[in-house]
């Protein structure tokens, strides 16, 4: 291309020299044949970036992080005259478009298409544009490459994945039990006087005709174990490379985590903050897949601080859970003491720091009943969990 304007460049100015030492009606043809070819030129570009036609297509609704999507491509020319030198750039930041390459350069002959089917793959979860991105045109004698914005860009909404960890390495163990009297579950022959409120199944009539007054039998033994999950919502940043892929590894391993223990039979409580207090309380398997889609769903904001969130955890009882996981992206003094408390009420915890750059941390710093495990945004959870 380079060359091709030089070419030009040199011919204007020999017509220029032409025109200033031997005048006539062919020199001056002569100048402005070399003047207008570029002006044609370029007129061309513009014409073929107003008439061409890009169709595209994402086979499915439901697009899943890491998971390969059918996409087709069409380019196309509906007009009377060829377009020359066309190449296509594509969305590769959160995207990936398989055997698909930006080098390649095509011509289209007049009503004339050109369609390819390959596969997508989004990198996170969220909202964003996918697929072609600029298009790129040039002229027949290679004087001028305009890159046109595409004039209709595919939105693509991308669900969180399901990473199914068959261990973890820092697991609740059913057979260490937290001393508390919440969610208890065996009822125990020792009896104690009613009081309104108590579980009128729980009377024990025999002692209680005996006695005169009703008495209810006492719960103790083991109680039903939940897992607790404290989940940061703050979004960090305002440009999409910073938040986006974040929000994905949090939303990831807050489910990961949540699948693992609901498939072994272990309740979980998710603790998030969304303006106001939120605990999603799940139950068995049968409560995954409402969870899966509220957090497809999930937004994340900045007044989500994580001051607002560690002040409601307490609110939503979280002194019932058996053991808390804190997945959060930063570990500052109010996530230390937010940790502190929680081992004050005998609450084992395990932290899962989420950030791009790992830190140090001693063990001193997070306590005797803390774990701490860095995730980094590109990891694999089955790799660092």
């Amino acid at each position: 291309m380079l060359r091709n304007r030089l070419i030009a460049l040199a011919l204007l100015i020999l017509s220029i020299v032409a025109i200033s030492f031997y005048g006539g009606p062919v020199t001056y043809g002569f100048f402005f044949l070399t003047v207008l070819i570029p002006a044609i030129s370029a007129a061309y570009c513009f014409l073929v970036y107003l008439r061409y036609r890009i169709y595209q297509v994402i086979v499915t609704k439901n697009v899943v992080v890491g998971s390969p999507t059918d996409y087709y491509f069409t380019l196309q020319n509906e007009d009377f005259y060829s377009f020359s030198g066309i190449k296509v750039e594509f969305f590769s930041d959160f995207s990936t478009i398989n055997e698909l390459d930006e080098n390649n350069e095509y011509e289209l002959p007049p009503h004339s298409g050109l369609k390819k089917e390959t596969v997508l793959v989004c990198k996170y979860r969220g909202e964003y544009d996918v697929g072609v991105r600029n298009i790129i045109v040039q002229d027949y004698l290679r004087l001028f490459s305009f890159n046109f914005k595409n004039k209709e860009n595919l939105r693509a909404i991308v669900l969180p994945r399901l990473e199914i960890l068959e261990t973890l390495r820092h697991p609740y163990s059913p057979d260490v039990y937290k001393d508390s009297r919440i969610n208890l579950s065996e009822p125990d022959v020792l009896v104690r006087e009613y009081i309104p409120g108590d579980d009128v199944r729980n009377i024990n009539w025999k002692t209680s005709a005996h006695m005169g007054k009703p008495y209810v039998r006492n719960k103790t033994g083991i109680e039903n174990p939940r897992i607790g999950i404290i989940m940061d919502s703050c979004r960090y940043g305002k440009d999409m490379d910073d938040f986006l892929p974040l929000e994905n590894k949090v939303l990831e391993t807050t489910i990961a985590v949540v699948y693992y223990y609901l498939s072994k039979g272990i309740n979980a409580s998710v603790f998030t903050y969304e303006g106001a207090p939120k605990k999603y309380s799940l139950q068995g398997m049968a409560s995954f897949e409402d969870f899966y889609a509220a957090m497809g769903d999930f937004a994340f904001k900045e007044e989500y601080t994580t001051d607002s969130l560690y002040k409601s955890v307490w609110a939503s009882n979280i002194t019932s859970c058996s053991m808390v996981y804190m997945i959060i992206h930063e570990l500052n003094d109010a996530a230390l003491m937010q940790i502190e408390e929680l081992n004050k009420n005998g609450i084992p915890v395990t932290v899962y720091h989420i950030s791009e750059d790992e830190i140090k941390v001693k063990e001193t710093d997070l306590g005797k009943n803390t774990e701490y495990t860095h995730i980094g945004y590109e990891d694999k959870l089955k790799e660092v969990l």
